[in-house]
């Protein structure tokens, strides 16, 4: 019976990372005004040519083909682009947390304050993408697997669960856990 190796760990958590990207990418695309604002209240910058909110649907639609990408086609650019697009978002969620930012709004939720959480899981989404570069693609790992790779695809969809949560959900529950105080 084949088994899941190392690299093939390091393929899945990619491979949930481009899931993410994905669903990151729809959720921008969606709500880009949520993105535009964010983007403005971080001073970053802006293609003169394009509105905040144009700006937010463009990044959203590389998000999503990218996401796509890596997990139809995968190979060692791919892998490696998606690993640079996680450097570049932790580098957006450090600096939501400088400013001060309420949320990072990374999928379209206002209410996900950005947490240090989300730069270790930035960081780390970034690392086993870049030890992909070295390792099979989804659809090669899926190919090694029984029943046409079915465990591989609910392995990657409960990583990206758990990651999607990481992000969201536990920020919320960590500031709602926070004592408010009243003047």
């Amino acid at each position: 019976m084949p088994r899941l190796g190392a690299m093939d760990v390091a393929t899945a958590l990619h491979a949930a990372a481009a899931v993410l990207l994905l669903l990151a990418g729809a959720a921008k695309v969606a709500r880009p005004s949520i993105t535009a604002d964010l983007f403005f209240s971080l001073r970053m910058p802006r293609l003169r040519f394009l509105s905040g909110e144009a700006q937010a649907v463009a990044i959203g639609v590389v998000e999503i083909g990218l996401g796509m990408a890596a997990l139809a086609i995968g190979g060692a650019v791919t892998a490696g682009i998606v690993g640079v697009f996680y450097v570049g978002f932790t580098a957006v969620v450090v600096r939501a947390l400088m400013v001060g930012a309420t949320s990072c709004v990374c999928f379209g939720r206002a209410e996900s304050p950005p947490t240090r959480i989300h730069v270790a899981g930035n960081v780390s989404l970034a690392a086993v993408s870049f030890i992909a570069i070295g390792g099979a693609t989804p659809l090669e790992v899926m190919d090694d697997q029984v029943a046409g790779g079915l465990g591989f695809v609910i392995l990657v969809g409960v990583l990206a669960g758990l990651f999607l949560v990481l992000f969201t959900a536990l920020p919320e529950a960590m500031a709602a856990r926070r004592p408010r105080f009243e003047s």
